[in-house]
Parts: structure tokens; sequence; C-alpha cells
């Protein structure tokens, strides 16, 4: 795994690296480097969450063992959704060279490399289901690339998808106004939607989206 240059600071928030101002920054590679424990989130947080929670859930009725995830950081996520599915098969890939060293010295378990989204679809990758947990909106300027890959070279698998939104959000809502928008704008067959909000007025929470290629 890279060390920070020396001389750097080691930097707790990493908003300076992904999108700031409203603007999308994308230097994951540095910020992996930079922020000791940039998405400071635990097992026993994704067990709290009612959203991440269910997705595991979802998987074992729908019998989805081969699992790859878009964006998989140091892999804790994919690695307690293995552990939550029984018999399993974790892939994965991410921009960061060093999240996916991180991935592999923490989680043998799981088969990741570096890959974008322009690597990912001249790969063809197998699955059975695809995981997209907190990506769409640094995918944004590829989504409708993927989107058209998905439903040309993978009709029938399946993908999930959660997703954040907040209050004063002011990136990427030319895409997706909202969650309900984003739910209504979505290319696949939905078979079932999880919201986490107080009220369905509300932007800021989070949701998940199970659908059909």
């Amino acid at each position: 795994m890279k060390k920070p240059l020396i001389g750097s600071v080691v930097k707790s928030d990493y908003h300076d690296f992904v999108i700031k101002d409203g603007s999308f920054i994308g230097r994951f590679e540095d910020m992996y480097q930079q922020c000791e424990d940039p998405w400071p989130e635990s097992e026993a947080d994704l067990e709290e969450n009612p959203v991440s929670s269910y997705a595991p859930k979802i998987l074992i009725r729908h019998r989805l063992t081969k699992i790859f995830s878009f964006g998989i950081g140091k892999g804790t996520h994919l690695a307690w959704l293995g552990r939550k599915v029984p018999g399993s098969t974790l892939f994965g890939c991410d921009i960061s060279s060093t999240a996916v060293a991180e991935c592999a010295s923490r989680h043998p378990n799981i088969t990741a490399d570096v890959q974008d989204v322009a690597t990912f679809i001249a790969r063809d990758v197998e699955f059975e289901v695809l995981i997209l947990r907190e990506v769409i909106w640094y995918l944004l300027e590829d989504w409708d690339m993927l989107i058209d890959y998905l439903r040309k070279q993978c009709p029938g698998r399946y993908i999930l998808v959660e997703l954040s939104f907040y209050d004063q959000q002011n990136y990427g809502t030319d895409r997706f106004d909202g969650p309900a928008e984003f739910i209504e704008r979505f290319p696949f067959k939905v078979i079932e939607v999880l919201r986490l909000h107080t009220s369905l007025l509300q932007r800021e929470g989070m949701i998940l989206i199970f659908g059909r290629i």
C-alpha cells in the first residue's frame, strides 16, 4: 500500500478529493493515500443501517451468490456482505490502486483489481448481481455508458444500488433531482425499493433499489 508523501498531512476530511462546492474532483487515489479513513463505517454501522442490512436478505431470497461490487474501496462492505450471504463468491474493483491493495491485504477472500467503467466494460466481468453502493454520484459522466453496456451484455442479471441524498445537495441534481426522480429514472426493471427518510418529501436519506437488468 502506498504511503502519504513525506511532509504531507494525513487529512480526515475526504471532501477535498471527491466533491466540493458543487464540483466533482474525483482524486480517489490521492484521497486513499492522504485520508487515513475516508469512509469511517464499521460492520456495526452496516448492521444498524436499515438500508444496508436489508441488502443481504434480498440476495439470499433471490439466491444470488456471485457478487461484484463496483467501487469496492477497502472492501469493508463487500466482506461483510459476503459473510451474510452463505456460499457467496466476492469480486470487486476500484479506481484507486491503494484501496485495492488495502482490500487484498485485509480480505484475501475478495478478488479485486483496479478498474474504471471503461475497463469494467472491456473485461466483460461475470456476475449474478452488481452492487453499486454509494458510487453513482462519482459515475455520472460514465453512467449512460454503463447502462448501455449492462442492457446489451448483461440482460437477466441483477443490480442493487444504495445511494444517499442530501437536503442541500448541489451536485448531480441535473441528473437526479432527489430520490423520487432517481427511482423514476432508474433504467432497469425495479423489483424492490427501500427508502430511509423521515417523509417522502424529504431529500436527505438513503435509498436501496434492487432491479433486474
